[in-house]
């Protein structure tokens, strides 16, 4: 009579992994816990280098030194709910918070903001420019999805994207008349390559996948660049001398929309 063994992804990959890492850790006390990874997570996220740079050749011009601006929640119109992903806690993208990028932003250039996105505040204060900001669209594709094995055994490959479009626009803050838009796209990618297996070894059967996986930080790379670029966008639109004198690097990405 044939021995069936079947080896889950999670069984397998822990067995092809066991050379490097257990999947258990003891504590001081002997309590045996999961070995999940106790490295510091980054706390920041590396500018691109040509905003950075634009951002404090605006502030050095000190245009912007006694202009006060103020900045709302971040609207998210996309309407996609993260509910079947591993630790889904809501929707894809942060509900009002990334307006603190916009507040962000506006400071390195050296504007002053009223921030509103905790509320309204209890002296009123007269802000010349009314920033804020909406999520539009979210889409998401597979761009291959390839299995090679033979004989049951071979590599399994698969690719995929995330496009975030967002919104910046500039108002008068009385009158709420647009001054500006700005309009930025941003693809998110995703890789995994794996290895798989679904093969009879004498009179074991033995199947499974190990893989790794790559995926770019879809809250907080596709925001923090891309929403410092528009609040760029609109400023320097609406103060021209900035715009011949900070946005020369920048010739790129604004033609583009898309970083």
């Amino acid at each position: 009579m044939k021995k069936v063994v079947r080896y889950s992804v999670s069984t397998l990959a822990a067995v092809i992994l066991s050379g490097c890492a257990s999947p258990t850790l003891t504590d001081e006390e002997g309590r045996t816990e999961p070995n999940v990874s106790r490295a510091a997570m980054p706390s920041t996220l590396a500018r691109y280098t040509d905003l950075e740079d634009t951002l404090t050749c605006i502030r050095e011009t000190g245009e912007l030194d006694r202009v006060t601006f103020s900045v709302g929640s971040f609207a998210d119109s996309t309407g996609k709910i993260n509910s079947v992903a591993d630790g889904a806690t809501g929707n894809f993208l942060p509900q009002g918070g990334s307006a603190a990028f916009i507040t962000d932003t506006i400071r390195r250039a050296g504007g002053q903001v009223v921030s509103k996105y905790f509320g309204p505040p209890e002296r009123p204060l007269a802000t010349e420019y009314a920033i804020n900001g909406i999520f539009n669209s979210l889409d998401f594709g597979r761009t291959s999805d390839v299995d090679l094995r033979v004989s049951g055994i071979g590599p399994v490959i698969a690719t995929g994207w995330a496009q975030l479009s967002l919104t910046v626009q500039l108002d008068q803050s009385e009158t709420r008349l647009n001054r500006q838009m700005s309009m930025i796209q941003r693809p998110v990618r995703y890789q995994q390559y794996g290895f798989g297996v679904g093969r009879q070894f004498g009179n074991e059967l033995v199947t499974g996948m190990a893989g790794v996986e790559g995926q770019q930080r879809l809250q907080m790379e596709a925001l923090n660049g891309p929403i410092a670029l528009g609040v760029i966008d609109v400023v320097t639109k609406e103060f021209p001398n900035l715009k011949q004198q900070c946005t020369a690097g920048l010739e790129n990405l604004l033609a583009e929309r898309a970083h």
